[in-house]
């Protein structure tokens, strides 16, 4: 059995602060510590399930938070920027089940921990044919175009929810709750790390029981760009249709389109 890990980083507890993601920040280190403690306990847990191969895709800034010398023996690191699926590179039919963890919330989420899609400053939402998402639904929407289910997820109780409302069945591990953008009630951390590694093999051994997240094809994504001066840029994605000063409208036959469709969209609009 196969399973793949994508983590980030905002929704890891006790992650707060601006400076606890920002790699240049004296804060960061502890963060990338309790990060890397949350990726090797959802490894654990899926080992424990029976997966004989699991690749963890480091999905955080520029890819390069977790150290390949202390990550869970058991698991393959995808390191580095520039990385063409980005947040969840090298995934494939061939998995059994997909993890997401250290989670956030989608762009204005009432209580989010660092809500945000995929840079702060850069959408305030994005649709896939009208319903609206933010990292998790485009993340665990390109896992089931390859009939993969997404089983577990950790981070916040603003993106358990949101894991919830698309994937009813999901196994969401709650590790903090958001009173601000910027603050948290914290769940004790080992407590936290038992549950990840606890849920985590649950969910590796229930994955044939939770329903993969499909949208139809065709497709259709709208992006709505905080500031006109992004989508002046990301308009030059041909195919793009301007609907308004800040929000832009592509079709794609497939899901893998629509997804490459979005980074495009992304890296144009921060130019």
């Amino acid at each position: 059995m196969k399973i793949y890990i994508s983590a980030d980083m905002e929704g890891v507890n006790g992650v707060v602060l601006k400076e606890h993601v920002d790699p240049a920040a004296k804060e960061y280190s502890q963060a990338r510590e309790w990060m890397l403690q949350e990726v090797n306990a959802a490894v654990a847990g899926a080992v424990a399930a029976g997966a004989d191969e699991v690749v963890v895709n480091d999905s955080h800034n520029t890819g390069a938070n977790l150290p390949v010398d202390r990550l869970h023996p058991s698991a393959r690191l995808c390191t580095g920027p520039a990385r063409p699926f980005s947040m969840m590179q090298d995934l494939d039919s061939s998995f059994a089940a997909v993890f997401l963890t250290g989670y956030h919330a989608r762009y204005a989420t009432a209580n989010g921990v660092h809500d945000h899609i995929f840079a702060y400053s850069s959408f305030e939402r994005v649709e896939i044919n009208g319903r609206a998402v933010g990292e998790f639904g485009l993340n665990a929407g390109l896992a089931g175009y390859y009939n993969v289910p997404v089983v577990l997820t950790t981070g916040d109780q603003a993106l358990a929810l949101e894991a919830q409302s698309l994937i009813p069945e999901i196994h969401a591990v709650v590790v903090k709750e958001g009173r601000s953008r910027t603050s948290a009630l914290c769940r004790p951390f080992q407590q936290s790390l038992n549950e990840i590694r606890s849920q985590a093999e649950k969910a590796a051994a229930q994955a044939r029981q939770i329903p993969p997240l499909r949208f139809n094809e065709p497709l259709i994504l709208t992006v709505t760009y905080q500031r006109a001066e992004s989508a002046d840029s990301a308009a030059l994605c041909p195919g793009s249709e301007r609907l308004d000063s800040r929000t832009l409208r592509c079709s794609a036959d497939t899901y893998v389109e629509m997804y490459r469709t979005f980074l495009a969209l992304f890296r144009l609009g921060r130019t």
